[in-house]
């Protein structure tokens, strides 16, 4: 054990499983008003009128103006080429995700408590795994970088996802050190999947053109070492949503609203995209402090203290305050 993250008095988290995203999607569906709600429409671009609005123009033909356009299309967001005015290339890591969901009554013999979430440690790779779905499942991925190539010297053809065999897990971590618990979880690993992991690099200075705002991983596309990508796009909504939906709001307000909004959001989630790449150097001891076990451990050390315990209530209270008065 390098290091046991402590839980602060009064901590409340949420976890968010990447594919319980269909599920958390059907559960949202019946809330939603279908004379709003338009699927299968895809984005292709966005363009400015003389009168301050814009124009969504759809893969389809169809077009809809809008006073407002908030992009929240994704790591390869068609609307942040727009605000950036300029195609904005995503940036390759050079690291790897292989993921695998195994019941996790295949772990039942393990000396480790596997019933919690765990980080193994490496050299230019780590493992993770969690509980999900009631503890009946594992969610396990194994990271593997090379930290020989420069970072975005490689363009990685598309598809960024695909399934692979064993046997290609099983040769990048064949490397003898991990204990046999991590190879006996590594052998459980049938039928996963390859994820080439890709963030938006260098940050964007701001989130917002005219009346065009950006927020989720258009935004600040991160690494997932952090597991807070998902967390600051519900920062961003939580920002957005009480900035817009405060009872004084009126269309004259959109411009104030976005250029607070900016102010608040630009800096914080920059600031988790930067520790989420720091952190997946440090547990694949590449960190900038060194890789002993002590060094890591100092290290890690209050590291998710900024976005865990950050009152981010206050600061849009304060945002809020700012646009509308008292």
């Amino acid at each position: 054990m390098i290091c046991q993250y402590p839980a602060i008095s009064g901590d409340i988290g949420v976890r968010i499983y990447r594919n319980a995203s269909p599920s958390f999607l059907e559960a949202i569906v019946p809330m939603l008003d279908p004379r709003l709600v338009h699927m299968e429409q895809r984005c292709i671009s966005v363009s400015a009128l003389s009168s301050g609005s814009h124009v969504i123009h759809f893969a389809d033909g169809s077009t809809y103006e809008a006073d407002l356009v908030i992009g929240a299309d994704g790591i390869k967001s068609v609307i942040r080429d727009f605000v950036t005015g300029r195609p904005t290339p995503l940036a390759y890591s050079n690291s790897v995700a292989y993921r695998s969901v195994v019941p996790s009554e295949a772990f039942k013999d393990l000396k480790t408590d596997i019933m919690r979430p765990l980080c193994w440690i490496g050299k230019n790779r780590h493992i993770i795994s969690y509980p999900v779905q009631s503890d009946q499942k594992m969610n396990l991925v194994f990271f593997t970088t090379d930290a020989t190539i420069p970072l975005g010297s490689i363009d990685v053809p598309l598809p960024w996802a695909k399934l692979v065999s064993q046997d290609e897990l099983l040769h990048e971590f064949s490397q003898a050190g991990w204990g046999e618990d991590a190879n006996l979880i590594l052998k459980e690993m049938k039928n996963p999947s390859k994820w080439y992991l890709h963030f938006l690099h260098p940050p964007l200075s701001s989130y917002v053109r005219q009346r065009v705002v950006l927020l989720g991983d258009a935004a600040h596309a991160m690494l997932p070492y952090l597991g807070s990508g998902a967390g600051q796009g519900f920062e961003d909504v939580y920002a957005l949503c009480s900035l817009l939906g405060d009872a004084r709001a009126r269309k004259c307000h959109i411009d104030d609203v976005l250029k607070v909004y900016d102010s608040i959001r630009v800096a914080r989630a920059n600031m988790v995209q930067k520790l989420s790449t720091l952190m997946g150097n440090i547990v694949e001891k590449r960190g900038p402090g060194g890789g002993t076990n002590a060094q890591i451990q100092e290290q890690l050390r209050d590291i998710y203290h900024p976005i865990w315990h950050h009152d981010l209530k206050e600061e849009v209270k304060r945002a809020v305050t700012s646009v509308y008065g008292l």
